[in-house]
C-alpha cells in the first residue's frame, strides 16, 4: 500500500460515508502524501504576498492610482488587511514582499527585495528585461528556501499590485493558446477590484490590442513581456515548494495563472497545488480546467491578497481533527461501509 492509499483507507475506516468529506478528504490527502506525514501537519504556515506595481496602469485599466499598491503593502505587512487580520486569527505567519513597488525607498512592513519601480507600459515595451525576469524568479525561489529553513510545511500565495489582473488576463490568454483556447478580451477580463463599464470596456481594449502583437507566445516570453515582477515571483515560489516538497495553498486569479506558468515550466509543481476557490474573474474556471484541479469554494470572492487561500485553511483543519479524532467503524457500532468501484 502506498502512503497515498494508506491515507485515503484511513478516511474510509472513519465512521462515516465513503468520501463523505468530498474534496476535503481529497486535498487532505494530497497535502498529507506531498509532505509524507501522517497525519498532515497543517500547523506550520506561512502567506506570502508578493506586492509590485504595474506600468500599464498608465492606460486606465484600473479603478484607482499606483500608490495605492504601496499603502496596501505596508497595511500587509503589518496585519491590518483583510489577509493580516485572517491570518493572525488562524496563527498563520504573513510576509509581504517588495518585488516592484513604485516607490522613493523601502516600505515599512515589506521585505525589501525590489528589482525595479514597477514594470513597463507593456503596449510600449517588454514589461520586463529578461534579468529583471530571471531576479523575479530567484525572489520568489529564495522565498520557498527560506520558508523550508524556517520550518514552513505549507505555503500559502497572494500578491498585491494595483493593474495586475490586466497583465494576469494577457498572459494567461497566451499561455491558455498553447492548450488550443483563445478565449478572447472579453472572457479573459473582469472587473479587477471593481471598475465601471467605461473602465471595464479600457481593459478589454487593452488586452485585445495585446494579444494581437504575437502570433504566439512561450511561456516563459509571456509572462516575461506582458506579466509582473510579482506574477513571476509567485511562479518562482512554487517552482521551488515542489522541489521542497511544501504544498502551496493557492488564491484566486492572479496566483492561477502564476501556477499554471510555473507547471509549464516545471511540470512537477502541478503535484504541490492547492487550489481553493474560483473567483469573479472568469479565467478561473479555464485555468482550473487545463491543470484538472478542482476548486471546493465558490463564494465569487475578488479579493486578492492570499484571502481566498486563507479562507480554506480553516476548513482543511476541521477536516484533519476529524481525520484524526472521530470514532471509525468498529468503534462506533456501524458496520463498515464498503467502497464500490
Amino acid at each position: 500500500m502506498t502512503f497515498e492509499e494508506k491515507i485515503k483507507n484511513n478516511w474510509d475506516h472513519i465512521s462515516k460515508p465513503i468520501d463523505g468529506f468530498g474534496d476535503f478528504e481529497r486535498l487532505y490527502a494530497k497535502i498529507a502524501f506531498i509532505q509524507k506525514k501522517d497525519p498532515a501537519d497543517l500547523s506550520h504556515m506561512k502567506l506570502i504576498v508578493f506586492c509590485a506595481d504595474h506600468g500599464i496602469v498608465e492606460e486606465g485599466v484600473s479603478q484607482c492610482g499606483k500608490e495605492v499598491t504601496r499603502s496596501c503593502a505596508e497595511n500587509i505587512g503589518k496585519g491590518l488587511t483583510s489577509a493580516g487580520v485572517m491570518a493572525g486569527s488562524l496563527g498563520i505567519r504573513i510576509e509581504a514582499v517588495d518585488v516592484g513597488i513604485d516607490s522613493d525607498g523601502p516600505v515599512d512592513g515589506t521585505e525589501f527585495s525590489r528589482i525595479r519601480r514597477g514594470t513597463r507600459n507593456f503596449l510600449k515595451a517588454p514589461a520586463m528585461t529578461l534579468e529583471e525576469f530571471e531576479q523575479a524568479l530567484s525572489v520568489g525561489k529564495n522565498c520557498a528556501r527560506n520558508a523550508k529553513e524556517e520550518g514552513i510545511t505549507i505555503l500559502l500565495s497572494g500578491e498585491m499590485g494595483i493593474g495586475n489582473t490586466t497583465s494576469a488576463a494577457i498572459v494567461a490568454g497566451y499561455l491558455l493558446k498553447s492548450f488550443g483556447m483563445e478565449p478572447g478580451a472579453d472572457n479573459l477580463c473582469g472587473r479587477g477590484a471593481g471598475l465601471s463599464d467605461e473602465g471595464l470596456e479600457r481593459k478589454r481594449a487593452v488586452v485585445k490590442k495585446a494579444l494581437q502583437m504575437h502570433e504566439s507566445l512561450s511561456y516563459y516570453e509571456a509572462m516575461r513581456l506582458f506579466g509582473g515582477f510579482e506574477l513571476a515571483a509567485m511562479g518562482g515560489m512554487m517552482i521551488e515548494a515542489a522541489k521542497q516538497d511544501i504544498p502551496v495553498i493557492l488564491d484566486g486569479m492572479l496566483s492561477l495563472v502564476s501556477a499554471l506558468f510555473a507547471v509549464m515550466m516545471e511540470s512537477d509543481v502541478k503535484r504541490i497545488l492547492i487550489p481553493t476557490h474560483k473567483t469573479r474573474e472568469p479565467l478561473c474556471s479555464a485555468i482550473l480546467d487545463v491543470l484538472s484541479l478542482s476548486a471546493p469554494i465558490d463564494a465569487k470572492m475578488a479579493t486578492g491578497e492570499g484571502t481566498g487561500a486563507l479562507m480554506l485553511v480553516p476548513l482543511l483543519r476541521l477536516s484533519g481533527e476529524v481525520y484524526e479524532k472521530a470514532l471509525k467503524f468498529g468503534e462506533s457500532g456501524v458496520e463498515q461501509y464498503e467502497r464500490f468501484k
